[in-house]
């Protein structure tokens, strides 16, 4: 490894001026013609050579293999671009062929006593590695024995200052080290060791970004990712693959990784490349023979169709498969606090409806862990970090709701809450059900049906909200009418979406979508079929909880209908439940007055859930505006006829406000 002391600093900078001392004195002894010049030619040798043993020319000699000729080659070019006023006396000899530096031949004469042995070494020259992988490098990618060598900038930074630094430009990025997630280890506990040329079996860009980062942690690698990289990018005949207005060849690959090497100080590195399976495929040998002059580069790639031909005879497929319940529920328990693991159970539930990203799992307990002082508080936290991490996906497609209800907040008669009690327990004993019947479809689907206004939607938050789940209300005019263009598409990255986030799904108006096939009389009329079986392919393969709402059920297509687990009308509120929904509006809003005449109020109004609650925001504003804390009779008597007049009513609806406002004098609230 390299020392970067002082003392072994000052050694080298002695060194370093005694080298440029030596072909400055050599310099002036050719320009005189002095019949010292073998003395002169000895001392440089004595120089080079005391130059070449310092450590960090030797580490760049063990991490490239580089013979003792091409390191004092190496050393050669370091110190006349370091001391470039070593070199003045050799202005007016013929030692500058081309450029401000000496010109290969000169250089191998200055490295060489032996003259005659120039012609042999110039011979190889162009295929020794320290050209090969641009440590060195002359203008033209022909190498001339007449043309001035350059060094790379980051060997004469490296040789220099011991480091090198970042640099936006470069292919390849060191990342800084990080301890292996907690998580890894719970998930993956007979992990797979690193080959060096290895592929993930998986289509998932991100996860495998993670657990090739993980792989090279628990190896105590360093972690590298190769920053310019497109995923779909094609294959051209020059073997290159292009992106954005770039084209990566193998000599480029190569310098980058020699770099690579060196901001790494020589350690084993595992570089994450997404698409090295395609450059394998492009240009097999010379990528082979690039991953030999690296022992210790180790390269991850990913993809869900591995090719099966002879290119991938030297890669090791590691086949990434999902973690077990069993290890998802070891993982968030062993990431809570000590203190804070009271029970188990906590750690199965999230296991059990928060299918959250692996590489997301420590980081969201991190955050809980700062929010948090009591073990129950944790969990909740937690839990409400793993329902809103999975709110991103098919923003375009899909609302995400959180659910605002449980089914203790909703007023409902047993024809309707016992089936929908039903559909929770499907979700919260799925495992089990699953245990005890092998055979067991995998999903739930209902379909709710029923007048606007009883309760459709708010039944879907309550249950999302028992399961803890989030709910998604599918976007009817995102997806397009009668199925033109893409819209099996869009629907396919829906479904996808809400499966990977174990989602309830919920298409609201969905005769809108999923009405009765019509006959094919135009090729609009054959795309809407055509979407319509796709939907009908992607419900039955759902194994969430799936949910449609319609105003007309006698819309549907009847497919559809035989595939529902329930199918729940949900019909106005009785007397006795409007009673109920009344008292829960109002709650503590309302004047004595009013509370005392709810009951011939719901009575005389056979109105919707969601009327009432429509009426008492809009009675609780009048009041509001008045000035007064509580909703009276008249604010109320106001409301209703607003909301009535929505349906056109008449006369008649005005005249039962009246006998209900007069309450205790008139009609059917007489008494009141």
């Amino acid at each position: 490894m390299v020392n970067t002391t002082t003392p072994d600093k000052s050694a080298m900078v002695i060194r370093e001026r005694a080298l440029a001392l030596s072909i400055y004195e050599l310099g002036h002894a050719l320009k005189a013609g002095s019949d010292d010049i073998e003395q002169h030619t000895q001392r440089l040798h004595y120089a080079l050579s005391e130059l070449a043993e310092t450590d960090r020319f030797s580490d760049l000699q063990a991490w490239f293999r580089l013979t003792d000729a091409e390191l004092e080659l190496v050393v050669l070019v370091y110190i006349q671009t370091l001391e470039p006023d070593c070199l003045a006396p050799f202005l007016g000899l013929n030692w500058f062929e081309q450029g401000p530096t000496l010109s290969l031949d000169k250089l191998l004469t200055l490295q060489s006593s032996a003259l005659n042995k120039r012609a042999l070494l110039a011979d190889g020259i162009g295929a020794s590695t320290v050209f090969n992988l641009g440590l060195l490098r002359q203008a033209s990618t022909q190498i001339s024995i007449c043309s001035s060598v350059d060094i790379a900038p980051y060997i004469q930074q490296y040789l220099h200052c011991g480091h090198v630094q970042q640099n936006d430009a470069c292919l390849f990025s060191l990342l800084e080290c990080m301890e292996v997630d907690p998580a890894f280890r719970c998930l993956y506990p007979q992990q797979s060791r690193i080959a060096q040329n290895t592929v993930l079996n998986s289509a998932d860009g991100q996860f495998s970004l993670w657990y090739a980062s993980q792989l090279a942690s628990d190896a105590q690698y360093q972690f590298s990712v190769f920053l310019d990289e497109t995923a779909n990018d094609t294959l051209s005949d020059k073997n290159v693959i292009p992106n954005t207005n770039k084209y990566y060849d193998s000599q480029t690959i190569l310098t980058e990784l020699a770099e690579l090497i060196v901001k790494s100080e020589g350690q084993p590195v595992v570089v994450y490349w997404p698409n090295w399976v395609q450059y394998l495929q492009a240009s097999y040998h010379t990528l082979l023979k690039v991953l030999a002059l690296f022992p210790q580069i180790f390269i991850v790639s990913h993809t869900h169709m591995l090719p099966k031909n002879r290119y991938m005879a030297r890669v090791k497929v590691l086949t990434i498969e999902a973690p077990s319940k069993a290890n998802i529920v070891t993982a968030w328990y062993k990431l809570a606090p000590e203190p804070y693991r009271t029970d188990i159970d906590s750690a199965k539930l999230l296991a059990l409806h928060y299918p959250v990203a692996m590489w997301q799992m420590n980081l969201l307990a991190q955050q809980a862990i700062k929010t948090s002082s009591e073990p129950h508080i944790y969990w909740s936290v937690l839990q409400t970090l793993c329902l809103e991490s999975q709110s991103e996906a098919c923003e375009d497609l899909a609302k995400l709701c959180q659910p605002r209800f449980v089914l203790a907040d909703m007023v409902l008669p047993p024809h309707i809450e016992n089936p929908i009690k039903e559909l929770v327990a499907r979700g919260t004993l799925q495992d089990e059900l699953e245990s005890r019947l092998p055979r067991l479809n995998t999903g739930c689907k209902a379909l709710f049906w029923g007048k606007p206004g009883t309760g459709k939607s708010m039944a879907a938050e309550a249950i999302a909200g028992e399961l803890k789940l989030p709910l998604y209300v599918v976007n009817l005019a995102n997806i397009a009418s009668k199925w033109i263009g893409e819209s099996e598409k869009h629907l396919a990255q829906l479904f996808d979406a809400a499966q990977r986030n174990n989602a309830v799904l919920m298409f609201d108006e969905a005769d809108a979508i999923f009405a009765k096939r019509s006959d094919v009389e135009s090729s609009h009329d054959k795309n809407a079929n055509m979407g319509v079986s796709y939907l009908l392919q992607r419900m039955e393969h759902y194994t969430g909880l799936l949910l449609l709402s319609t105003n007309y059920k006698s819309n549907l297509d009847d497919a559809f209908l035989r595939r529902f687990h329930n199918v729940i009308e949900f019909t106005l509120p009785s007397k006795r439940e409007r009673v109920e929904l009344w008292s829960r509006s109002l709650s503590n809003n309302a004047e004595y007055d009013l509370v005392d005449a709810t009951t011939a109020l719901a009575e005389q109004f056979e109105l919707s859930g969601s009327q009432i609650m429509n009426i008492t925001e809009t009675a609780l504003l009048q009041a509001l505006m008045a000035n007064r804390s509580l909703i009276s009779r008249d604010d109320i008597a106001s409301a209703l006829k607003r909301e009535l007049e929505k349906q056109h009513a008449g006369f008649m609806a005005q005249q039962d406000i009246s006998t209900w406002l007069q309450g205790d004098s008139h009609g059917s609230n007489a008494g009141l």
